[in-house]
């Protein structure tokens, strides 16, 4: 099964940025015990990649992506440490072509048709699209995306999305998967109140699973 296909039955993506390996263990296993089955840890601390090898290494059935890749170099970095697709908050060549050399299945980020038609002439078949919310949410994607659904090109919008606005991205037919940080916020984490985590997952696995 492709990444695609594998976001597609897990169309809620919890987004986590987290500082520690500890953590990230705790919070993963909470999230799995709500019926998560795929998730996205940011590389935004220097702590991140250590935390995605040490979650990979535990949970190896997990659909598990590095997100915020800003540099090619760190392609082969989670390629190498088994992470299954990439997540770039904007579209880049030099990462594109990067990950296209070693196979890895990445999303750039897009936000505009000029950046989608670039998406598209690259190859590129599945994107992020973020910002999403602060730029119009639901209905932007869907002006965005018109002129370019006979392509049939697939869709991972995250930014400002929530339990309470997830719902009719969920029931676009181009959107693999949503992404965000309410299934685990920095509140709970800080608090390692991992039971309420949990609850948070099985409620947002419940609405993706409402889908036909």
């Amino acid at each position: 099964m492709t990444i695609p296909d594998q976001l597609r039955h897990n169309p809620v993506l919890p987004i986590l940025n987290l500082a520690d390996q500890e953590t990230a263990l705790h919070v993963v296993e909470a999230l799995i015990a709500g019926g998560i089955k795929a998730l996205e840890i940011t590389l935004r601390t220097p702590a991140a990649l250590d935390a995605l090898r040490a979650v990979r290494k535990e949970f190896r059935e997990l659909t598990l992506g590095a997100g915020t890749i800003l540099e090619k170099e760190q392609i082969k970095k989670v390629f190498d440490s088994g992470i299954d697709f990439g997540v770039s908050p904007g579209w880049d060549d030099d990462i594109w072509i990067q990950a296209q050399s070693l196979g890895f299945h990445l999303f750039p980020g897009i936000l505009t048709p000029t950046e989608l038609t670039r998406a598209q002439k690259a190859g590129c078949r599945s994107l992020k699209v973020f910002p999403i919310e602060p730029v119009g949410g639901i209905n932007y994607l869907k002006s965005l995306i018109a002129p370019f659904r006979s392509l049939g090109m697939k869709y991972l919008p995250t930014g400002g999305i929530s339990k309470g606005n997830v719902a009719p991205y969920l029931a676009e037919e181009t959107v693999l998967a949503v992404g965000g940080s309410w299934m685990a916020p920095p509140a709970l984490i800080e608090k390692k109140n991992f039971r309420a985590i949990t609850e948070l997952a099985k409620e947002s696995f419940c609405l993706g699973n409402q889908l036909p």
